[in-house]
């Protein structure tokens, strides 16, 4: 006689507390000379690097992650160029929140500085990736004794397990700051409140089934 077999998906979702943020800074410059466009970006890129050194220590990532220049065109036709505009980009990534907002304005104050941000995020060995797993687990165990109940039996050997690495959504962007002109560090305080992550765990599991009454 087959064994029979049952066929469940266990499912846990979790909502913790994100661990890092991450902010999207942009410098822009312009100017009539692309030389000069460049040596400007790359003042106001200098000023970043300090800010972001007084801020070292709840940072946990830094990187730039690009720069162009480009001509501006006049209106009436793309042969005349009548200036030229750039920019700068960099990633920031902060594991301590307390700093989130003094360096947001600071980076905000910049000369033509824009920020962008935060966007919440869990590292990857965040425990709670493994906490939805064995929830999972547990999920879809409880799912298949109850099939093998409803037949008046029980669960026997495992058979497989797929898992469907539901995981981690990715971050979540939930503000946006822009600098607006004059001193932003003396005129307002940002209140940011870290955005709970959801974490999920998805598995196919295949169990075979003992004791089965069908009649």
């Amino acid at each position: 006689m087959t064994t029979p077999i049952v066929t469940v998906r266990g499912e846990a979702e979790l909502e913790v507390p994100p661990d890092l943020a991450g902010l999207r800074v942009t410098l822009h410059g312009s100017g009539q000379d692309a030389r000069a466009v460049w040596a400007e970006l790359s003042k106001t890129g200098a000023d970043l690097g300090r800010t972001l050194d007084q801020h070292a220590a709840a940072i946990e990532e830094r990187a730039t992650t690009g720069a162009q220049v480009s001509p501006v065109f006049g209106k009436r036709g793309q042969s005349k160029i009548t200036g030229y505009r750039g920019s700068q980009h960099t990633r920031v990534v902060l594991h301590d929140f307390d700093a989130l907002s003094p360096l947001l304005l600071a980076i905000a104050d910049l000369p033509n500085g824009q920020v962008d941000g935060p966007d919440w995020s869990l590292r990857r060995d965040n425990p709670a990736f493994r906490a939805a797993r064995l929830a999972a687990i547990e999920d879809a165990r409880a799912r298949a004794a109850d099939y093998a109940a409803g037949f008046g039996g029980r669960v026997a050997e495992l058979i497989e397990i797929s898992d469907t690495e539901a995981g981690y959504g990715g971050p979540r962007p939930v503000a946006m700051f822009a600098r607006a002109g004059g001193s932003v560090a003396d005129q307002i305080e940002v209140d940011l409140e870290p955005q709970p992550q959801q974490v999920s765990g998805q598995i196919i599991v295949r169990f075979g089934l003992a004791s089965v009454s069908i009649g």
